[in-house]
């Protein structure tokens, strides 16, 4: 995680630097060479996940809430339905 007051990289530096790293350019020895190529890795997942900006991400998250809102009402009709068959 970036500590305040440091710039975190884009998605596009991101695939930059693993496809430098893929191409075998990178020293895997250097410790802060690691380092970078963890966090490019680490957002590059990121932004495949979520989305590439903030945008995509609150959608992302708003359709995850309504479909675990339309699943708990469903299992709760269905419980509610079954509740009421016994009496």
């Amino acid at each position: 995680m970036a500590a305040r007051g440091q710039v975190r990289m884009t998605p596009d530096e991101a695939q930059r630097i693993r496809a430098q790293d893929a191409a075998g350019r990178l020293d895997h020895d250097d410790p802060e060479v690691r380092r970078v190529l963890e966090e490019a890795n680490r957002i590059s997942v990121r932004a495949h996940v979520y989305g590439r900006d903030a945008a995509a991400r609150r959608t992302t998250r708003a359709s995850l809430l309504v479909v675990a809102g339309g699943a708990a009402l469903y299992a709760g009709g269905l419980a509610l339905h079954f509740l009421l068959l016994r009496h």
